[in-house]
């Protein structure tokens, strides 16, 4: 897992670092409702530098997707 993704995550939706990982799920994050959704598209076109689309931002509903979206939009998350 990313640590700057982790942070950036466990500040949107107020958990603590090590409780991002890739499996974790929308629907699993109780703080994660519509208006999180657009602080996290806010903060990750912030963090990154990108732009994302409406397709991008309704696939956005795991970690694990995120982090497919980021990569497909070019940025380089690590191994």
């Amino acid at each position: 897992m990313n640590n700057k993704l982790a942070e950036v995550l466990a500040e949107v939706f107020g958990l603590r670092v090590p409780e991002i990982q890739p499996e974790l799920q929308k629907s699993e994050v109780g703080t994660w409702d519509s208006l999180k959704q657009m602080d996290l598209v806010l903060s990750l076109e912030r963090e990154y530098g990108i732009e994302l689309d409406i397709p991008d931002i309704l696939r956005m509903t795991s970690v694990a997707e995120i982090m497919a979206v980021l990569k497909d939009k070019g940025v380089d998350l690590g191994s």
